[in-house]
């Protein structure tokens, strides 16, 4: 049994989560806070695996709270749920929440949040994965970059001068911002040495996703004499988050879901970039047997390692707080059917554009067909496959 706890000051709403999970007391035991403060009592008093609140509540808000309850009790869940469908209230939560829920919240979409936090909580706990982990000299702090530009991008009067100020105060961010606007694959005739006028042509978005890359790409360094190569790892990615993209905006999906699955895909592989410069041993011994061997790199990975560099980059990117909507498609992007929440989503999208980049690249697809079939999409590969291909030939796929 699951223990969830409601923070909501309407005694109404308060009254409806009870009646959500009346049918289903077997598996959730469910308790509810009118604020802050009696929120917080109540989590002296015993454990919950799950923590949902309100955003706009008197005397404390959701967002305090949450920061609260990441700080005692970093092992709990967290969701936010927010009448504003904002990106600027999400930014101030992003680094304590896993989730960002709009009102008003339907059962299904809230035991689908509840369902996918759970089995990313089983598989990140995995001790495996921790002591692998648990090897590395350091692992790096969320990038305070990322939510320095957030609230500036949302804020309705910071100029764009001050956004552009905060961008180029970090070398190894400008470096990228200029990489990707200056890749051929951008398809841009003009060449860009300021990144002022790069962070224009990227936009804000794009540039919000490259500060988490550019950031682990600097925190972890391979050595040279490792026959890894970086420049490919990073083409790879921008290119997976680009088809990564495309694929939800082909379904239609909502843009924030779009966006996920981008930022998504251009983490997807992190976790090699961070064995490669931690473990450097083990890692050219999964390459050198990976090159004598038809099995998939990540078959390799759990040999030597007893972990993946999947399970290791959705283990940071846990760490950061990151939605698990992100955290899912990276942690799962070889294994879908692993996922506990099983239909069309960001995870969907970055394993098929991480299988059809590798296609593109002359290697096998390796989509899950099994997997695409059982949530009602197999019938939309060929679609996404051209939609890959037409980025290729157009020049967004980086070179």
């Amino acid at each position: 049994m699951k223990r969830i706890l409601f923070v909501e000051d309407n005694a109404l709403l308060r009254e409806t989560y009870q009646a959500m999970f009346s049918g289903d007391e077997e598996r959730w035991e469910v308790a509810t806070a009118s604020g802050g403060g009696e929120a917080l009592k109540l989590m002296e008093q015993r454990p919950f695996d799950v923590v949902v609140s309100d955003m706009r509540m008197e005397s404390m808000s959701g967002t305090e709270l949450l920061n609260t309850v990441l700080k005692l009790y970093p092992q709990m869940s967290r969701i936010i749920i927010s009448g504003v469908a904002d990106q600027a209230e999400a930014a101030d939560a992003l680094g304590s929440t896993h989730q960002f829920l709009v009102k008003p919240v339907d059962i299904h979409t809230l035991m689908g949040v509840l369902v996918r936090i759970d089995g990313l909580d089983a598989f990140l706990r995995d001790e495996k994965l921790k002591a692998l982990a648990g090897r590395f000299r350091t692992l790096p702090s969320f990038p305070k970059l990322y939510l320095g530009i957030m609230k500036a991008i949302e804020a309705p009067d910071t100029p764009l001068q001050s956004i552009d100020s905060l961008i180029i105060k970090d070398p190894a961010l400008t470096t990228k911002i200029l990489q990707v606007a200056n890749s051929a694959a951008m398809g841009l005739r003009e060449r860009f040495s300021d990144p002022r006028a790069a962070v224009r042509q990227l936009g804000l978005n794009t540039v919000r996703s490259l500060v988490l890359s550019a950031h682990v790409f600097a925190s972890f360094t391979p050595a040279q004499k490792l026959n890894f190569p970086v420049d490919a790892l990073w083409r790879h990615l921008m290119a997976c988050g680009d088809a990564a993209r495309a694929i939800m905006r082909a379904e239609d999906a909502d843009n924030a879901y779009a966006e996920a699955a981008y930022t998504a895909g251009i983490l997807h592989d992190i976790g090699k970039l961070m064995l490669a410069d931690s473990v450097p041993n083990e890692f050219q011994n999964a390459l050198t047997r990976a090159a004598m061997r038809p099995d998939p790199f990540h078959v390799i990975e759990q040999e030597i390692f007893g972990a993946t560099h999947a399970g290791l980059a959705a283990y940071l990117l846990g760490l950061w707080g990151l939605p698990a909507v992100i955290v899912e498609a990276v942690a799962f992007h070889h294994t879908p059917e692993k996922s506990t929440h099983q239909m069309f989503s960001p995870l969907t999208a970055v394993h098929a554009a991480n299988a059809l980049e590798h296609e593109l690249d002359g290697g096998d697809a390796m989509v899950n067909m099994e997997y695409l079939d059982n949530i009602g999409v197999a019938n939309r590969l060929d679609a996404w496959r051209k939609e890959v291909a037409r980025l290729a030939r157009s020049g967004a796929r980086r070179r």
